[in-house]
């Protein structure tokens, strides 16, 4: 066996990254302190992608920067050094991280207009294309629905849409699919609302779980069917973990379960691994998908970039150990006060761009969400680990190629001799303090 460790460190401000080998000797059994199990027999679920949102607050910022940094910036999340991001979400018309509120139509039966995807939305998923190593797959996904066709005649501050307008809205989202496509994109995912519990400031739009089971089932469903976008994958809830199971129980029974391909979460309201642990449980089959998570500048500081890197760490394991399929980031680069956002819901992308400048900056959240996906392989299976101090975080995979992949989280800012016990080895893994390790083993 063969084992290779990677750790990003952050001191006085300095991120520094290692690759150094570890000792491997037989497990006699005499190592009982410090060990992190892990089992590579034991297969749990199937890891399919990693991706990252490009909205027109990204395209923005992206097209104000040198062409050099912007290109350096694509390859950096979505290259084969860098991130290695093969997806992309984006909003079916404005959201709260566009330069102002916009709609495709806001009448009945106009044509749509998607001038604001052209400029700053379309052509920087054709260049993240360019230096992805594989097709990029789109996630639509609809902040709200047209003012015209809710019952507040708003974009923002929540509204419902009318029950008369469910068809229309249906068909709506289906031209902007279609609209997609025709621009040589690949839409494979969608969900039917962003955050239907919240009635926000900006964008947004509320439906229970019967609203949006009957708005899915009755209108949506058909008219994907209708519009030939069957193969296109449909996601419920895309909001907050606390209510994650609760939300999956009320809108799949057996008139929804063969159209449901999965669940989409976010993390703003607490860990709650345990809401995906009984989603997993209970519906095996069901896709689950970290759609949504940043920095919120309103509640985190800017600067403390250690506790917003290791907050993407502690989240990403608990979720891949409570039953995670895919992760997708929130924007993958703003401007350096966390935006443009119309609603000043400014928050940080794990990259930052001095617009005026010309610059950008890597964020340790960067590097941190990195130890994940530039390891894990599409495909990859997560496999059973226990470990031994809740100091000590840990998620351990095992990819196509039978590479073992363990993600190590240390919490303080002592250093750590840790021991990864596995098929009669023991491999010792020193960890500095306040750092991440990814090992991978080889045989």
């Amino acid at each position: 066996m063969q084992a290779k460790a990677t750790t990003t460190t952050y001191q006085n401000g300095t991120i520094q990254q290692e690759t150094f080998f570890c000792d491997v000797a037989a497990d006699t059994g005499a190592q009982e302190r410090d060990v992190i199990n892990v089992y590579p027999d034991v297969l749990n679920q199937t890891i399919k992608s990693f991706g990252g949102a490009i909205t027109e607050a990204v395209g923005n910022t992206l097209a104000q920067m040198p062409a050099p940094a912007q290109a350096q910036i694509l390859r950096d999340v979505f290259g084969a050094n860098g991130l290695r991001y093969t997806q992309v979400r984006t909003s079916i018309d404005s959201c709260d991280f566009s330069l102002a509120p916009y709609e495709a139509a806001s009448e009945s039966g106009a044509p749509l207009d998607l001038s604001h995807d052209d400029a700053a939305i379309v052509p920087f998923i054709h260049a993240a294309q360019a230096v992805c190593l594989e097709p990029i797959g789109v996630m639509l996904t609809p902040w709200s629905p047209p003012a015209y066709l809710k019952d507040n005649h708003a974009r923002s501050h929540g509204g419902r849409l009318k029950p008369e307008c469910y068809a229309e809205w249906a068909d709506y989202i289906c031209r902007y699919v279609l609209a997609y496509q025709a621009r040589g994109l690949s839409v494979t995912r969608l969900s039917v609302q962003n955050e239907p519990n919240a009635t926000q400031l900006w964008d947004s739009c509320l439906f229970t779980g019967a609203e949006e089971q009957r708005f899915l089932r009755d209108f949506l469903k058909p008219a994907l069917l209708k519009h030939g976008l069957e193969h296109v994958a449909v996601y419920i809830w895309d909001h907050n973990k606390e209510r994650l199971f609760d939300r999956v129980r009320e809108v799949l029974d057996d008139s929804t379960r063969s159209i449901i391909d999965g669940a989409a979460f976010h993390w703003y309201s607490g860990d709650h691994f345990e809401a995906l642990a009984l989603v997993r449980r209970f519906y095996p089959n069901l896709e689950l998908m970290f759609s949504e998570g940043c920095i919120e500048f309103s509640r985190y500081c800017s600067e403390s970039q250690l506790q917003n890197a290791r907050l993407y760490a502690h989240d990403m394991i608990g979720n891949f150990n409570a039953g995670m399929n895919t992760f997708f980031d929130w924007n993958i680069a703003l401007d350096s006060e966390g935006g443009p956002n119309h609603a000043q819901n400014f928050c940080e992308a794990p990259i930052l761009c001095d617009t005026e400048q010309g610059t950008f900056e890597k964020r340790l959240s960067y590097y941190y969400i990195g130890h994940f996906s530039r390891f894990i392989e599409p495909g990859a299976r997560h496999i059973a680990s226990t470990v031994c101090s809740a100091e000590i975080r840990a998620a351990a995979f095992r990819n196509p190629d039978g590479r073992v992949v363990a993600v190590l989280l240390n919490s303080t800012s002592a250093p750590q001799r840790l021991y990864l016990r596995l098929l009669g080895s023991v491999v010792e893994v020193s960890l500095p303090g306040d750092s991440i390790a990814t090992v991978e083993l080889a045989w």
